[in-house]
């Protein structure tokens, strides 16, 4: 497999060059990898544990510790806040034996084309913010080798990737309605046909500083995670992960996953409420 940076990169600012050859030689090197995760098991997975610790409330987890998967897991989720995916896979690196290797593609805007951005992704997840998507027409060609290195990423046990299907985040007043999902989510799975687990996650805003404080000044609500069965795709797979038709129908068929956990979500919710 050919690394993302051996591709065109003139189409690139400099500060997008550097900031995916650093991402390259963190996710693409094994013994690098290994000690990012290393990294984020130590400091940033324990301080996120600390911060979120009296609000959470996890669902799914005797599921997710019994699925010994054969081949690569996508954690596909539901997204309003930029921590969404951050806090999910914190406690699921907790609480089972085969999340070896994490990712999570992202927009390119901020955290590869700004410097803070480039050092937020490296302290706050050891670089595992990878592969950037770039929005730019003329960029396409570096985001789709990047996610042709996850899809073959996928095909490996251990392999953990979190996507939000829908691409961007949610800013209606509904927190459970979702967006469209977007093709490239299609792609990477019909490329790889990995195990795909919905997830639903619910509680947060963006608002960081008041999300840490509000863990122990009881002013946050409930922050809820729900992992569901692997979605059935069976059916799907073996066909061209490049044909726009299969991508949008993967991406309705996992959505409509999500949304029954958002339902699931909001009884749990009333419960917690009526206790």
């Amino acid at each position: 497999m050919g690394s993302v940076v051996d591709t065109d990169l003139s189409v690139l600012t400099p500060v997008e060059r550097a900031a995916l050859r650093l991402g390259a030689i963190v996710n693409e090197r094994a013994q690098v990898k290994r000690a990012a995760r290393a990294f984020n098991e130590a400091f940033t997975g324990r301080w996120m544990s600390f911060v979120t610790s009296r609000r959470m409330r996890v669902f799914g987890l005797e599921a997710m510790r019994a699925l010994a998967p054969n081949r690569g897991v996508v954690l596909a989720a539901n997204h309003r806040t930029f921590f969404d995916l951050y806090v999910t896979l914190t406690h699921l690196h907790r609480e089972v034996s085969w999340c070896e290797r994490t990712y999570f593609p992202v927009r390119s805007e901020f955290w590869y084309d700004h410097p803070l951005g480039v050092l937020t992704n490296v302290l706050a997840s050891g670089m595992s913010m990878y592969p950037p998507v770039y929005r730019e027409t003329e960029k396409r060609g570096v985001t789709r080798v990047g996610l042709d290195f996850l899809a073959e990423e996928l095909r490996r046990p251990g392999t953990v990737v979190g996507i939000h299907p829908e691409g961007k985040r949610g800013k209606g007043p509904d927190p459970y309605e979702l967006l469209p999902a977007e093709p490239g989510f299609g792609r990477v799975v019909l490329g790889a046909e990995p195990i795909v687990v919905p997830v639903f996650v619910h509680g947060m805003t963006n608002a960081f500083v008041s999300e840490c404080r509000s863990n122990f000044d009881g002013t946050g609500v409930p922050i809820l995670v729900l992992f569901g069965e692997p979605v059935e795709l069976g059916d799907l797979f073996g066909g061209d992960p490049t044909r726009l038709r299969a991508q949008v129908t993967v991406g309705r068929r996992v959505l409509d996953a999500i949304a029954r956990l958002a339902e699931r979500e909001r009884a749990e919710r009333a419960a917690i409420g009526r206790g």
